[in-house]
């Protein structure tokens, strides 16, 4: 990852050194919980006077709190409107307080970024959004998004990638890079909440020819289960026919357009609007055009659109992390750690703007300022 001179400039304003401005950085932009094991790894540093040094300026200067846990450890919040004003980040909901799943969430990102500096990563919405719709030409309507009412009545707003999970692209990767997504287990129960990411991220992964994806968890209990479930989901994805859904969006739009309302049920509704957003690309306005007028044939129309699906190869990767263990459960377990990668390849459904149906079968389911 790289460090903007100017925030790093800014964090050491404030009275921190470079290694500790440095670290703040990485920590504001991907966590705002740390321990100080994880700021002796940033820094090679095996004193506990230097973490020490470190946590008392951030306590005294009122950038963090302190939560004590187990085994008199602590893990400490970075709060401040300050720190995230000098990397130009006030608008991150970092500052604010959370659920023990989420700090053991975000202590767990925070060992994959520090285990994986050499990584490029997308850090905001905006850097996501841009390199998504931007670079790759995908439409908006198909990244993960949460509506979010605003102050003013009746006004609302979608945010992307709200859960903040590594975007990533790996030093090694192949020309033009390829992203690799990633999904977080602080040691999660069931894969209830696996499953939910990926039918929210399922309509981008199936516009992507390459796929690579990587499960990070402080266990391996879901390592097996996550794979095969990644692969069921993706594989369902496949089997829809992008020629059908093409023609399926072409007549419920002429019904719309044509004003017969009464011959669209809920189903029709809910698809139409979807495909409204998300599929509007010159192509598919050219061919529709030509559908309605007679000048080319379901059967052309149906061949074409299956002609235009590549193969998509998935790939999936699990990494085991410490995740701060020692801080949340009375007994630890010494673990080796370790990665896999599986890769599979499958016909790729819908690269032709984007996708119709949810990916993988969408039937399943205050501090004050310092």
């Amino acid at each position: 990852m790289t460090f903007p001179g100017s925030s790093i400039e800014n964090l050491r304003s404030l009275g921190y050194t470079e290694d500790e401005a440095r670290f703040l950085y990485v920590v504001a932009t991907h966590s705002s919980y740390f321990s100080t094991h994880q700021y002796l790894q940033f820094t090679g540093a095996k004193s506990g006077e230097k973490s020490m040094s470190f946590t008392q300026k951030l306590l005294g200067k009122g950038h963090a709190t302190a939560k004590l846990l187990l085994r008199n450890g602590r893990v400490y919040h970075l709060h401040s409107r300050l720190i995230y004003r000098a990397i130009g980040r006030h608008n991150l909901r970092n500052r604010r307080e959370h659920s023990v799943e989420y700090i053991r969430t975000k202590l767990a990102i925070l060992d994959f970024v520090l285990a994986h500096l050499d990584y490029r990563y997308l850090e905001t919405e905006a850097e996501k959004v841009e390199y998504f719709c931007g670079k790759l030409g995908l439409n908006r309507g198909i990244l993960p998004a949460k509506r979010y009412s605003g102050a003013i009545r009746h006004k609302e707003t979608d945010r992307y990638f709200v859960d903040k999970f590594p975007l990533f692209f790996v030093p090694e990767s192949s020309s033009p890079p390829v992203i690799t997504f990633s999904f977080v287990d602080p040691g999660l129960i069931t894969l209830a909440s696996f499953e939910t990411h990926l039918l929210a991220y399922g309509t981008l992964f199936s516009a992507l020819p390459l796929l690579r994806f990587a499960y990070i968890a402080i266990r391996s209990t879901h390592f097996e289960s996550a794979r095969k479930l990644f692969f069921t989901m993706t594989q369902r994805a496949s089997n829809i026919d992008p020629g059908e859904q093409i023609l399926r969006y072409f007549t419920l739009r002429k019904l719309w357009e044509t004003k017969q309302y009464g011959k669209l049920n809920d189903d029709d509704l809910e698809f139409l609007n979807r495909a409204t957003k998300q599929f509007d690309d010159a192509l598919t306005d050219i061919r529709y055009n030509q559908w309605l007028q007679g000048r080319a044939s379901a059967d052309i129309i149906r061949a074409e659109f299956r002609d235009l699906a590549p193969k998509q190869e998935a790939s999936f990767r699990t990494e085991l992390v410490d995740g701060q263990t020692a801080l949340f459960q009375p007994s630890v377990t010494p673990r080796v750690f370790q990665t896999g990668v599986t890769k599979v390849t499958q016909p790729l459904q819908a690269t032709f703007g984007s996708g119709f149906e949810p990916a993988f079968g969408g039937q399943g389911r205050q501090a004050q300022e310092k």
